[in-house]
């Protein structure tokens, strides 16, 4: 035994350590509402693919009155929740087939498996059958059912290695059938009365509620019914193991002492000489540190066929029936400590485990070496490290499960963690916060700089890495936006990881590979010893992916993130913090516009410009909003005059880093984390051009759900017509004058000159109309009818009160705009973005295109020419003669 045991270990280990496992992730949907690729659980089942590769179905809440059949290896059912995630029918063995004959037993299950490799979390099988209301029926009523078995879940023959998390098995009699050797079951909850968890077969039930269920059909003193009824061979060492369950009863009205923990079943069965009770079927059951209600009394016997055709009694003294440290009140504690007999005071037989016996009962001896996957072996460990160059160390790292279990762990001085993930559920989400601000998600105030990184798969017999880096966190925010969650920090305050398709984390880390596959040393070499190394059950040591990549590849990873600048985008609608956004280090972005976006980078751009920006002369800082900043190709041509200028002017010396985005006020710029990210690169004799007010301006909190949004994340308040800061008491960063004066400060601190320009006019004329003649008054809030603003005024005189009083370069692109604006005439909209979507596909449809022209944002040629309007003025500012002389 023990060497068969050793054995089997080791090849069942070496088996399923070695294969790679996304089953954590789905790829298929099934929702009742048609919103999935399946309207039923069995039209989902009969596409899986053919070659029994994993496949993973993800049920969206809802009943599903469907009785499967699964005979597919490798099948993976994901609920939506527990509760309300039900697959149910109402069969019960003396049902009806359409021929006349009886379903059975084995045919009531509703959901039967016959293969191996099933997993299922986070749903209910339930059998409907309505067991109270058909035993109140007469004995002569004709509809009334005698034979009242009626199976939830069948784990037929085949369905050895099923594992069940977080699933609910509802029925009565006969809910759990078990027949194949070895099963696992984790923080589960199965209810029923008689005989509801049997079968010849084995599990390892592992903390879950073991529900007894209420009956109205007994007579006084006769049980209600029997937790367990094992038939286990005497050559299978383990039947139905419970540990750290709890034993409980659905409503108080279950009377104390009216359910066994078991009875032994000795199903009839043909031998050569006769049909009899199996004499083998040596039943095993054992409840292990398990908290026990009052409702149990014990074990109890069960009558079975004699070789006569005779009623014989089996008890639970022929069985293999044992407790071992359980407690409550219907737990029991043998007489004394001298006597060793397993029966108590009152007779009743209550066999205990001893300290050396307890011993056989380690989980992989019952499992004889299978290490269930659903939930994390002990002492498995989760370790990794933290890169980016904005973040300060320690930093805590939050782990979160699909159930919701977290462990919260802190990083080292360089970022490295590690702790334990045992129990916990794939896949899980692991992030990094530096507690550089007051939140991750928020951005009302200083945001801290955070990152995460998606876990799918691990390594059962110890260590998984998990590293995080900007590159894991495009991953993370990938997936949550093909699962409607808008930005990695979102997904993670769920406080669960959902369920997340695998399609899009696989075409993320193929966007990854795509961009940097060639990094990797050796790599072509690697990738051809990889499938030789997995055939052999060998180390994938050589990994080359942003979270599991190997201790060698550290200093590579570490220098690819010293070349880019990661954060956050902002929602408009939620004021949380949105999609990951990654650029180079001249805020070129890297990331195309889609759900799940491609790298856009030029081969060595990350080391060319890192080297630009760092060994430039001189250095121009450009910081304001989407009228200014960098754009992705695939919205070309719009533009703003920032990446224009930028593209005509940025040469060996000269480096043109235009950091400013799209959406953001002056507060929120700094509170989001984007001025402190140009921090590291700036030096003394750079210049700060700062523009802004378009974002600042949205302040009306009586603007429908958006507005105290706005006003909470956005909102600065303009100077009052005398010229003094506005803003509420104890609240000066809500003043756009103390703003501005923020990028003032940290331009002095920096040694850099700083330039204040009005923010760029909208197309539009007094009348509101689109194009020109622009109205001149732009920029200006007064107040409305709801007395939406606290405060209002002029956001461009502003800009230039503050410009005047701190003596501060200015450049009045508000009065250049409509000039420039009212010189084109009806040919404005060749400069604002006003295109033909026939040329532009992007825009069909959309704002920026003919039909629905943008009359604030620029295309190539506006900003073009707002780029000649500020180096003009550039040359005619004293101040700024050292930069003039560089354009």
């Amino acid at each position: 035994m023990k060497k068969t045991l050793t054995a089997s270990l080791k090849i069942a280990t070496l088996l399923t350590l070695s294969f790679p496992s996304f089953a954590s992730l789905y790829n298929v949907t099934v929702a009742r509402d048609e919103s999935g690729d399946y309207k039923t659980i069995q039209e989902a089942l009969k596409n899986a693919p053919k070659d029994n590769s994993l496949y993973t179905i993800y049920i969206k809440n809802g009943t599903y009155n469907e009785r499967l059949n699964i005979e597919r290896p490798n099948i993976y059912l994901i609920g939506e929740n527990r509760d309300h995630t039900i697959i149910t029918a109402t069969t019960a063995s003396g049902t009806l087939k359409p021929d006349g004959s009886n379903w059975g037993t084995t045919g009531s299950r509703t959901v039967n498996i016959n293969a191996e490799n099933f997993t299922a979390r986070s749903l209910t099988i339930a059998n409907g059958f309505d067991f109270p209301a058909n035993q109140i029926k007469a004995s002569d009523d004709p509809t009334k059912i005698q034979s009242t078995q009626a199976v939830a879940l069948l784990i037929s023959n085949q369905a050895d290695h099923s594992q069940f998390k977080n699933v609910n098995l509802v029925g009565y009699q006969d809910t759990l059938y078990i027949k194949s050797p070895m099963n696992y079951f984790d923080q589960s909850r199965i209810s029923g009365h008689v005989d509801f968890i049997f079968g010849y077969g084995g599990a390892l039930i592992e903390n879950s509620n073991i529900v007894a269920r209420n009956r109205n059909d007994v007579a006084n003193g006769e049980p209600y019914g029997y937790l367990t009824a094992p038939a286990t061979d005497i050559k299978q060492p383990y039947g139905f193991v419970f540990k750290n369950c709890q034993l409980t009863k659905e409503s108080n009205e279950v009377p104390a002492k009216s359910f066994a923990l078991g009875r032994p079943w000795h199903p009839t069965t043909t031998f050569d000489d006769g049909r009899y009770a199996d004499p083998n079927a040596i039943g095993h059951s054992a409840f292990i540190n398990c908290s026990i209600d009052d409702h149990i009394y014990g074990w109890d016997q069960m009558s079975g066929t004699g070789k006569d055709g005779s009623k014989v009694w089996f008890t639970p003294e022929d069985s293999r029936f044992w407790e071992y440290h359980n407690r409550g009140e219907g737990s029991v504690q043998v007489q004394s400590h001298h006597n060793h007999s397993d029966k108590l005071k009152d007779n009743t037989y209550r066999p205990q485990l001893t300290k050396q016996q307890i011993k056989l009962y380690d989980n992989n001896r019952i499992l004889q070496g299978w290490i269930p996957d659903i939930s994390l072996p002990n002492n498995s460990q989760l370790k990794g490290e933290v890169l980016n160059e904005a973040m300060t160390f320690p930093a805590t790292i939050t782990v979160i499960d699909s159930l919701g279990q977290t462990v919260i762990a802190r990083t080292d001085k360089k970022g490295r963690y590690q702790t334990d993930i045992t129990k916990m559920t794939l896949p899980i989400i692991v992030s990094a916060d530096d507690h550089s601000g007051f939140s991750c998600l928020k951005s009302d105030k200083k945001r801290s700089l955070c990152m995460s990184a998606l876990i799918t798969k691990a390594n059962l017999d110890g260590t998984t890495v998990g590293n995080i880096n900007p590159f894991s966190d495009v991953i993370v925010s990938s997936v949550a936006s093909a699962a409607d969650i808008d930005g990695p920090q979102q997904l993670v305050a769920k406080g669960y990881v959902p369920a997340l398709p695998l399609d899009a984390f696989k075409l993320a880390q193929t966007h990854f590979e795509q961009a940097f596959g060639d990094l990797a040393p050796n790599r072509n070499k690697e990738r051809h010893n990889k499938k030789q190394n997995n055939e052999k059950g060998g180390s994938k040591d050589n990994n080359w992916d942003p979270v599991s990549y190997p201790k060698k590849y550290h200093s590579l990873m570490e220098d690819l993130t010293k070349k880019v600048i990661h954060n956050r985008g902002y929602t408009t609608n939620t004021g949380l913090a949105s999609k990951t956004t990654l650029t180079d280090l001249a805020f070129h972005p890297l990331l195309s516009v889609s759900d799940n976006p491609s790298y856009q980078l030029q081969k060595s751009q990350l080391s060319q410009v890192q080297q630009q920006v760092e060994k430039a002369k001189t250095r121009v800082f450009i910081v304001g909003d989407s009228t200014v900043s960098n754009y992705e190709a695939d919205v070309f041509p719009r533009m703003g005059w920032g990446q224009a200028f930028d593209l005509r002017y940025t040469t060996e010396d000269l480096s043109i880093v235009n950091a400013a985005r799209s959406g953001r006020s002056s507060r929120d710029f700094i509170n989001g984390r984007w001025l402190s990210s140009i921090e590291p690169y700036v030096q003394r004799g750079d210049y700060l051009f700062i523009e802004f007010g378009h974002n600042d301006e949205k302040c009306n909190g009586a603007n429908g759900d958006r507005g105290p949004i706005d006003v909470a994340n956005l909102c600065t308040y303009p100077n009052s017509a005398d010229g003094e800061p506005q803003s509420p008491r104890w609240l000066p960063h809500y003043s756009f004058q103390h703003s501005l004066e923020r990028y003032l400060l940290f331009a002095k601190i920096h040694g850099m000159q700083p330039v204040l320009l009005t923010p760029l006019a909208r197309a539009k004329t007094a009348q509101g109309e689109l194009g020109a003649p622009i109205n001149p008054a732009q920029h200006i809030t007064k107040q409305n009818a709801d007395n939406g603003y606290a405060f209002y005024g002029s956001y461009t005189q502003t800009i230039i009160d503050t410009a005047k009083k701190h003596h501060i370069p200015l450049i009045d692109l508000q009065a250049e705009s409509i000039k420039l604006g009212d010189n084109a005439g009806e040919n404005w909209n060749q400069l604002w973005l006003a295109v033909d979507p026939n040329q532009y596909p992007y825009y069909e449809g959309k704002t920026g295109s003919i039909d629905k022209p943008d009359t604030t944002h620029f295309q190539q040629k506006g900003a073009q020419a707002i780029t000649d309007i500020v180096v003009k003025n550039i040359k005619r500012q004293p101040q700024l003669h050292q930069l003039a002389t560089q354009l």
